[in-house]
């Protein structure tokens, strides 16, 4: 893995806190693969997950919309050859866990977000 987890995590976050689409979706390849049970909810059951940046879209912008205080705080970083997870809390105390693949460019290929609730 190329790419420094820390420096990716940070960014990750920085990114997510300023609500800054384009710097989050820069994050993921054009053809990532994201996986969420969050997705099955917003498409009413008609995906369980995307298979592109451009499916992100939407998908991301509702969550600004629906939490206009929307804030993450990182808690963790764990890494092997492959990727990394960050583990991160929100702004209603929520803690989720997302597991990212990274391509050679360093962005995320494969994404599986977990939640505690």
């Amino acid at each position: 893995m190329m790419t420094d987890p820390a420096t990716f995590a940070a960014t990750w976050i920085a990114d997510w806190n300023a609500h800054d689409i384009e710097k989050i979706l820069a994050h993921y390849a054009q053809d990532v693969v994201f996986h969420s049970p969050k997705v099955a909810l917003r498409t009413k059951g008609e995906k369980t997950f995307f298979t592109s940046r451009e499916e992100l879209r939407p998908y991301f912008s509702f969550a600004f919309q629906i939490r206009p205080h929307l804030r993450f705080t990182l808690l963790n970083i764990c890494q092997d050859r492959q990727g990394l997870a960050l583990i991160y809390q929100d702004e209603t105390g929520a803690t989720a866990t997302e597991l990212m693949d990274l391509n050679e460019q360093g962005q995320v290929a494969f994404a599986r977000v977990l939640y505690d609730r």
